[in-house]
């Protein structure tokens, strides 16, 4: 998640994107979980001390610690801050457009904020350490990146005269520029915000000392001391994630981009409650964020994607309004609660059976590894409606599990449209239903579905071989109801 290079004293910080694979809409609530997967495709915060030399840096009072922001992806995307170390006071100075930019700036506000609080020696000798001459002042240059996939590259392809394929976006250069402004880009649904928060929050922590950055590397083991480093960095990340957006959500994206993939069942909301007040302080935002807070009830539970299966994302080209979706569900479910708590149930019940079936797989490998070899590689030349009654593999526990995933995804799938009718919400409407029906007819296909809320923007599948990866992506390329594209990103278990 992190590396440092000495030499030249840059703290870079990396969070994957994410995939809901079960449980959209569930995971608001505390009593029911979700499966949700981390990504391969990260964003990536860079913070380096030097020497800002801007107009107006001079002019800034002596216990004032200048800040220089820039998103190199998009036009006109950098921002000028300062932070009072003494009064604890954050302002903008300047930006490229005029505007402004609230995850940005709340991000820094809050946790230098707390950086400040307690290590209050590194962040001031920054500030008072500014050699006497020089034409700048000592702040922080902040350089926030992501991998292409967070963000739609079909404009770049077709001024490019090339198709929308897999290989097409190989031959673009890492963490290319959108040609366009931050609030204008298509995001793809991998969760940008939330994977921005995080790696700015764990970097500005790492920058200053005051986390470890062997502890935020997947490797390092997973000790007393990086799990208590990963849980003030979930709970600065949250908090700042549910003040920029200004509501208490899931937080399964935020909790995606520190942990990765696992299963999520969500924290109780009013363990931000006083922090999230206008008239907070410092200190109550430090007792909400504490690794000590026992408020912070959301569990986390590891889970694999099994050996073989590989998690294929596209990005279809029609939009979504995700919060109104979830707006309508929630009106239907307080309007009608005992059919929305049955629902709810059936819903739990199949997203539940399919993680079981992934954990079972992965039991099956390890027991018994060439039956599962076996199985995937006829299951994987074959379409899943042959799978259930194939008598080449009578016997094979591997077989049987991968015909019930199937099942699982398709009661799953019909679940979320019934959902969907009763809410009167396109959680998987017709236009989904038969490209994802196509993609099930794939040979090597085992599931496919809407991640998340639903709608019209993305997809999943999980094949069972490359050949299976290209075959699906052959189906999307020449859908022609919708345009529908490939994302690079594959799944990934640490945060």
């Amino acid at each position: 998640m992190t590396q440092q290079s000495l030499d030249s004293a840059v703290t870079l910080v990396s969070a994957p994107g994410k995939v809901l694979v079960a449980g959209g809409y569930l995971v608001l609530d505390q009593a029911y979980s979700g499966l949700v997967v981390g990504t391969d495709a990260c964003l990536y915060a860079a913070v380096q001390t030097q020497v800002l030399d801007f107009p107006g840096v001079l002019s800034l009072g002596e216990s004032e610690l200048p800040i220089f922001v820039v998103s190199p992806q998009f036009t006109s995307a950098w921002w000028r801050y300062s932070f009072n170390v003494e009064s604890r006071s954050f302002r903008q100075l300047d930006s490229a457009d005029g505007g402004s930019n609230s995850f940005v700036q709340v991000v820094l506000e809050r946790t230098l904020g707390i950086a400040n609080a307690y290590v209050p020696d590194k962040v001031q000798y920054m500030v008072y350490d500014s050699p006497a001459g020089q034409s700048g002042r000592k702040g922080l240059k902040i350089v926030l990146s992501a991998d292409n996939d967070f963000y739609s590259q079909r404009e770049t392809l077709t001024k490019l005269g090339v198709g929308l394929s897999s290989e097409s976006l190989r031959s673009l250069p890492r963490m290319c520029e959108t040609g366009t402004t931050l609030p204008n880009v298509h995001k793809t649904g991998l969760g940008s915000s939330a994977a921005m928060v995080t790696s700015l929050v764990a970097a500005i922590l790492a920058h200053f000392g005051f986390v470890h950055r062997s502890d935020l590397l997947p490797e390092h083991g997973g000790g007393p001391s990086q799990a208590r480093n990963r849980k003030l960095i979930h709970g600065l990340a949250q908090y700042a994630h549910c003040l920029a957006q200004g509501k208490v959500g899931s937080g399964f994206d935020v909790s995606a981009a520190v942990y990765g993939t696992h299963v999520y069942r969500r924290f109780s909301p009013n363990v931000l409650d006083t922090a999230l007040e206008d008239s907070s302080t410092i200190e109550d935002v430090k007792q909400a964020i504490s690794p000590d807070n026992q408020g912070w009830d959301n569990q986390i539970t590891p889970v694999a994607i099994p050996p073989r299966l590989v998690l294929r994302l596209a990005d279809v080209d029609a939009g979504s309004n995700t919060p109104s979706m979830v707006k309508k569900v929630q009106q239907w479910q307080k309007a009608n609660p005992m059919e929305a708590k049955d629902l709810w149930d059936r819903l739990d019940t199949a997203n539940t059976r399919i993680r079981s079936i992934w954990n079972q797989l992965n039991e099956a490998f390890s027991t018994d590894s060439n039956d599962y070899n076996t199985a995937i590689d006829w299951c994987a030349a074959h379409k899943s409606s042959e799978w259930k009654w194939a008598p080449e593999l009578l016997g094979s526990k591997t077989h049987e599990l991968l015909a019930e995933l199937v099942e699982a995804t398709l009661d799953m799938r019909a679940l979320q449209r019934q959902l969907g009718d009763c809410a009167e919400v396109p959680i998987e409407p017709p236009k989904q239903t038969r490209l994802l029906d196509a993609c099930m007819e794939v040979s090597g296909v085992c599931m496919a579905a809407v991640p998340g809320a639903g709608g019209y923007d993305a997809i999943f599948c999980v094949t069972l071989s490359p050949a299976a990866s290209r075959a699906v992506e052959d189906a999307w390329s020449s859908w022609d109801e919708m345009s529908v594209g490939p994302l690079l990103a594959n799944q990934a278990s640490g945060g």
